[in-house]
């Protein structure tokens, strides 16, 4: 189902007003006395996570990760739990959501009376609280093979930059550019003014295109002669007048 251009203008302000925060929806049905996944679904029930972070995923890499015999490699090899990396992450990172069962936690963690009582939500609506939040914090094999094609383009020779940038090449150049030459991280950048930061991109665009047209007068032209009657360009560098 395709999204309407308010319905994706409202999630991207949730993620901008909770920037920490992942909002999962799901759409669920009673059957048989329990609550459980529906795509048709007469109602919608909703998970909070807090964001899944760089430190996050190390630290839960790490208490799950294990050691196993490659035949690859001929030798051993790092392995992880899955199953024990999704039990972490839900008593990590689950903040609140709408079911009865009360979320309580303490220092960062989930209790283990909470975790306990959570044994009573059926586990298909455990899944797909989780596989939403996932599927929200992971690179999609489509996202990735655009990061790669643009990417040859961006940094190719001839580059003229990239049309339609994908989130990762505007993040990329957007924040590299606005923090090297301004000091602006990712939060600061997203109270900008939207004026002034488009000015300060136009004089970027102009400030590449000088370098770039400095950098290509400045290479040699003139082709020598070599042995066997070949030529080389000329190492030889254009003194301005």
């Amino acid at each position: 189902m395709s999204l309407t251009a308010e319905e994706i203008a409202r999630r991207e302000w949730e993620a901008m007003s909770d920037p920490d925060q992942v909002k999962v929806k799901v759409r669920v049905s009673e059957r048989y006395g329990l609550l459980l996944p529906d795509d048709n679904g007469e109602r919608e029930e909703e998970a909070v996570f807090k964001i899944l972070t760089f430190g996050d995923n190390h630290v839960l890499e790490k208490a799950t990760r294990y050691t196993v015999e490659s035949e690859e490699t001929r030798g051993r090899t790092n392995a992880y739990d899955p199953n024990e990396f999704r039990r972490l992450l839900l008593k990590k990172n689950l903040l609140f959501w709408t079911l009865s069962v009360p979320i309580e936690r303490e220092e960062g963690w989930m209790t283990p009376e909470c975790y306990e009582r959570i044994g009573t939500i059926p586990a298909p609506l455990l899944e797909a609280f989780l596989d939403g939040f996932e599927h929200q914090t992971a690179i999609t094999e489509e996202e990735e093979r655009i990061l790669h094609r643009q990417a040859s383009i961006l940094f190719s020779e001839s580059s003229r930059g990239v049309s339609d940038a994908c989130e990762a090449v505007s993040l990329f150049c957007t924040l590299g550019n606005y923090w090297e030459k301004f000091g602006l991280d990712k939060d600061k950048l997203r109270d900008f003014p939207q004026k002034e930061y488009l000015l300060l991109k136009m004089m970027i665009g102009k400030e590449s295109e000088a370098i770039k047209s400095k950098h290509k007068s400045s290479q040699p032209t003139t082709r020598i002669a070599g042995p066997g009657g070949r030529t080389r360009p000329s190492r030889g560098k254009r003194i301005p007048m």
